[in-house]
C-alpha cells in the first residue's frame, strides 16, 4: 500500500508540474518582458510548494487502510485483504 500511496503522490505532483509549466509558458507568451521575473518565483517557491502540498494531500493513503490476514489449510495458505477504514465488510 505504501508503494501505491507514493505512486499516487508522484502522479499528483506530475499533474501539477505540467500545469505549472503551462502557466509559465503562457506568462512568457503573454508578457515577454516580465517572463524572467515569474520564472525565478516559480523555481524557488512554486515547485517545492508543489511537492510539499501534494505530499500532504495524498499522505492519508499511508494510514487510511487496514490490513487483515487469515490463514487457511493449517497455515499453508495466507489470505490478506486491504480495506478502507470505515468499510464494515471484511
Amino acid at each position: 500500500m505504501h508503494m501505491i500511496a507514493i505512486s499516487n503522490w508522484a502522479s499528483a505532483a506530475a499533474i501539477w508540474f505540467i500545469l505549472i509549466v503551462c502557466w509559465e509558458r503562457l506568462v512568457a507568451i503573454r508578457y515577454p518582458l516580465n517572463a524572467r521575473k515569474y520564472r525565478l518565483f516559480s523555481l524557488k517557491i512554486i515547485i517545492p510548494a508543489n511537492i510539499v502540498l501534494t505530499g500532504l494531500l495524498t499522505f492519508y493513503s499511508h494510514f487510511a487502510y487496514d490490513y487483515f490476514i487469515t490463514n487457511y489449510c493449517n497455515a499453508t495458505q495466507l489470505y490478506a485483504k486491504w480495506t478502507f477504514i470505515g468499510d464494515d465488510e471484511i
